[in-house]
């Protein structure tokens, strides 16, 4: 009974992992990061950055409105712990505290999703490009998750 109950929690932290995966593209290295709107849906894309040996990470979702909000995956108070997606909210996983998806990008301080904004990406007919420069700035600040390990 010890032995089913074991592979039943094993065969469950699989299945939970690979839905925590699901929304992640491959880590980008020492380049610009590139978000393809064809991917954009309002499932939020998770978008994991090595800059200089330093992680930071940002995430993109289609709003109601068809836009593409684009922020770094922090909050503006609580630091690098991030957000994870519930339905159309985003909860800030340090004070849980949750974010409609219309709000993604709009707002600045406090707690909220560290808006990217229009000034720091490119936007092209098929993508939204984050410039290399911007991402540096980003892996230097208090909201990067810190060294590679």
């Amino acid at each position: 009974m010890a032995g089913l109950r074991a592979v039943l929690c094993a065969a469950l932290f699989v299945a939970a992992l690979s839905v925590a995966r699901a929304g992640q593209a491959p880590v980008t290295v020492d380049a610009d990061l590139v978000i393809p709107l064809k991917d954009m849906s309002s499932t939020a894309i998770f978008y994991p950055v090595r800059v200089n040996g330093v992680l930071a990470e940002f995430f993109a979702v289609r709003a109601p409105d068809n836009t593409v909000r684009v922020v770094v995956n922090a909050c503006q108070s609580c630091g690098p712990a991030g957000f994870t997606q519930i339905g159309d909210y985003f909860r800030c996983t340090a004070c849980g505290q949750d974010f409609h998806v219309t709000v993604i990008e709009q707002r600045r301080g406090g707690c909220n999703p560290i808006p990217v904004g229009e000034k720091n990406k490119k936007l092209q007919q098929d993508a939204i490009v984050l410039p290399l420069a911007f991402l540096k700035q980003v892996a230097a600040s208090r909201y990067a998750r810190g060294r590679a390990g």
